[in-house]
């Protein structure tokens, strides 16, 4: 189950490029949107928002306290300085708890691979996958071990990978997740022979 983070919000009535103002005070401007449509201008205080926000991530459950309301939110987006990485408006997205929601969840690499070690290219093109879960159970992150990886050309597939109870992934199952590739003067010489054995063939 996914650790719940809690802050407290304010109603925003600095809209526009006037909530630039809130800043220079130490606010944050940003908004909640709800699974209606409907959304509501919110400013947090600065220090206590970078810390939850550095806690929960994408994959952590925020509880906002608004006005008496307690809103169960994921972080939708967050706008920071380019060189300072300030946090400059915040979008919080609110949801029921007993409803599935598609999110995405970062991929973590564990373990080591037999052809790694032994020279191999370890190519893994996808960083995310696309679930589909409650928000109580969104996985901070699915785990995919490389020890299955023994020879060069050796890949897991998304459909090698155990997921967690109650989380299905939308994505392809033929998707590759990690893959290892020859060293640069192995594939060369595997061509080689290949092409020689075609020749040979041919004739």
């Amino acid at each position: 189950m996914t650790h719940t983070f809690s802050i407290k919000a304010e109603p925003r009535t600095l809209l526009g490029k006037k909530a630039k103002r809130l800043l220079r005070q130490g606010y944050v401007p940003g908004v909640v949107f709800r699974s209606d449509g409907k959304s509501t201008p919110v400013q947090f205080e600065e220090r206590t928002l970078s810390r939850v926000l550095h806690q929960a991530g994408m994959t952590h459950l925020i509880e906002v306290e608004l006005n008496g309301e307690r809103l169960s939110t994921l972080l939708r987006e967050v706008d920071r300085e380019p060189i300072t990485t300030r946090i400059r408006h915040v979008s919080l997205w609110a949801m029921a708890l007993d409803e599935p929601i598609e999110t995405e969840v970062p991929i973590v690499l564990e373990g080591e691979s037999t052809a790694v070690k032994s020279g191999g290219v370890l190519i893994h093109p996808v960083e995310k996958l696309r679930v589909k879960c409650l928000p109580t159970q969104i996985p901070e992150a699915i785990h995919v071990s490389l020890e299955p990886l023994q020879n060069f050309g050796d890949a897991i597939h998304l459909r090698d990978i155990r997921l967690p109870e109650g989380v299905q992934v939308l994505d392809d199952p033929e998707t590759t997740i990690a893959l290892v590739a020859a060293p640069k003067g192995v594939a060369e010489e595997e061509e080689a022979e290949s092409a020689a054995t075609e020749v040979a063939s041919e004739g």
